[in-house]
């Protein structure tokens, strides 16, 4: 696979994860249900805590290192982070999500970004 589909591959998933906590978890929230999930609405604009998200990276690492090929890895990652983001809140951005995993968990960051052979969150 080549970069410009990797590219489009992780815009595709991004996207839908930000489609997937619009309307419907507002909607549950305002009336008083819980989204399908049974978790309560996480909230959006980076409301998860830098030590979580570098416990998850952390836990990631063996996994991305089984699959062979840093496509295979960025793809992996991207859904994970998509699922583990839709309980835990979501960044705004990947700039946030590097100046907090820069401050919190340097190693892991630079461990899992070398996996997926990009250069930082806001190129993931």
């Amino acid at each position: 696979m080549t970069r410009p589909f990797l590219f489009t591959l992780s815009i595709a998933v991004l996207l839908a994860v930000a489609g997937c906590g619009g309307t419907d978890a507002a909607t549950s929230a305002g009336d008083g249900a819980a989204p399908a999930n049974g978790n309560p609405p996480a909230e959006a604009g980076g409301s998860y805590e830098a030590k979580d998200v570098c416990a998850y990276l952390e836990g990631e690492i063996p996994a991305l290192k089984e699959i062979g090929s840093p496509v295979g890895r960025h793809a992996n990652l991207a859904g994970n982070l998509a699922t583990f983001f839709e309980s835990h809140g979501k960044p705004e951005n990947g700039a946030v999500l590097d100046a907090a995993t820069k401050a919190e968990c340097p190693a892991v960051r630079t461990e899992v970004l070398t996996l997926i052979d990009v250069d930082s969150f806001s190129s993931f």
